[in-house]
């Protein structure tokens, strides 16, 4: 039975336990279907050894970008364009894209349980319901703490554009937190000594302050303190090492930088390649400017002109460089947008259907997975929660989907959600991969 299992796709080895299951013990679900799944996927030859995460904050409408219904009403004013893959339109407003779908995957059926920004956003980036009591990790410190730091110098992990919201490394810890740059044009701030401070006068400062802190130190040697000295450490270890030209995008020529757009997005993304080539394993960079319920096609061009420019000259780019197939390139947004159009010629929020992209790294691209209702209401086939998205990244990373992790309380955490097997109280995958985006 297990060989049968795993020759079948995703979806339809879903089907085939859950009809096992029905069929032989009355019920429509075997509290195991997601482990299996998880279990039986088969491993990826060559994992991408580097993720570049692109976060499209507001949620970005699918309707308008990766699944237009062109002649439709609720298609609105957004017409297709053709991809070279029979049946496939993109929108109008990514043309780059289309011209090269051969290097991208598309999902047309993800789905979120919130329609709120914040609780969306942060259950999409680490798995789990967003809760009072506990913060849960990123994927990169995911990454960080499940394969271990990616550079001696440098961080492991880098957010470009995050905002105050990001859950960071969670309850791992700080030395686990992503780096945050606020402009990807300005380079690493605060990374050179303040105006009348020079390294001397640092150095006498930071002895003062650890002769201050001795006491403390020796009185709670607990692991927070550890781990928040390990930071601080890191941090200053930083401050006076040459790694940091690798935040600096004056090193790029002028014709590099036009290509990516002129832009905090384009240069977000080349910056973004300069930090995996040296060593950092994940940077997220986040686009904002996505949550449009009013007058959206007076501004879609705008934004969507400025991910498909980014995104074409990053594949470009990591081909060029030959990092492509060692790279996941991963584009999703919190949520999707209504396919119906307001009345101020805009969408309003939508969980029930969205859309993502894949590429680089094991993805085969030139093809869709999934599909949205003839409204874009719904998923139609195929639907894809952002536990199985996850689940899908990890994969593709080579990061161990059923490895425990404990919070500082003592509470079990995956990668990519968890669940309780009643039978055996063993804690399992609650996301399965998309096998299908693998061949």
């Amino acid at each position: 039975m297990k060989e049968k299992l795993q020759t079948l796709d995703s979806p339809t080895r879903r089907q085939f336990v859950e009809g096992i299951a029905k069929s032989a013990f009355g019920v429509s679900l075997l509290p195991l279907t997601d482990s299996l799944l998880a279990q039986n996927s088969p491993a990826i030859a060559k994992p991408a050894k580097n993720i570049i995460y692109m976060f499209m904050s507001g949620g970005m409408t699918h309707m308008d970008t990766f699944d237009p219904k062109p002649g439709t009403e609720n298609g609105g004013k957004t017409n297709g364009i053709k991809t070279g893959v029979p049946g496939v339109e993109l929108g109008e407003f990514l043309p780059n894209l289309a011209k090269n779908f051969k290097d991208i995957a598309v999902i047309r059926s993800m789905q979120q349980l919130t329609a709120d920004h914040r609780g969306a956003s942060y259950w999409m980036r680490t798995g789990y319901n967003r809760r009072a009591t506990i913060v849960h990790p990123c994927l990169g410190a995911w990454a960080q703490r499940l394969l271990g730091k990616s550079h001696e110098i440098l961080p492991s992990s880098v957010v470009v554009g995050g905002g105050g919201l990001h859950p960071g490394g969670g309850f791992l810890g700080p030395e686990y937190s992503p780096l945050p740059i606020g402009d990807p044009m300005g380079g690493l701030p605060n990374s050179s000594y303040a105006e009348g401070v020079d390294e001397k006068l640092f150095d006498t400062r930071l002895d003062m302050m650890n002769a201050f802190n001795k006491s403390f130190d020796r009185k709670f040697q607990n692991a927070e303190v550890k781990a928040y000295n390990q930071f601080y450490d890191n941090a200053l270890s930083l401050m006076s090492s040459e790694e940091l030209d690798v935040f600096d995008l004056n090193q790029e020529s002028e014709e590099k930088r036009s290509s990516y757009g002129n832009n905090r997005f384009g240069q977000g993304l080349l910056l973004a390649k300069r930090l995996i080539k040296n060593g950092i394993r994940f940077v997220e960079v986040v686009k904002g400017g996505w949550d449009m319920h009013n007058d959206l096609w007076n501004a879609i061009p705008e934004r969507a002109g400025e991910l498909d420019q980014a995104i074409a000259a990053l594949i470009e780019d990591l081909k060029a460089e030959g990092l492509f197939e060692e790279t996941l390139l991963v584009l999703t947004t919190e949520f999707g947008r209504s396919p119906r159009i307001n009345a101020n010629a805009g969408r309003d929020h939508h969980s029930a259907c969205f859309s993502a992209m894949l590429a680089g790294g094991p993805i085969v691209g030139g093809q869709v997975y999934g599909a949205s209702d003839k409204e874009g209401h719904a998923p139609a086939e195929d639907v894809c929660p952002q536990v199985d998205f996850n689940a899908t990244i990890a994969k593709a990373c080579g990061l161990p989907l059923d490895e425990v992790v404990h919070s500082p309380s003592g509470r079990p955490f995956l990668i990519a959600g968890h669940s309780r097997d009643i039978a055996t109280d063993a804690i399992v995958p609650k996301g399965a991969p998309i096998d299908q985006l693998f061949s």
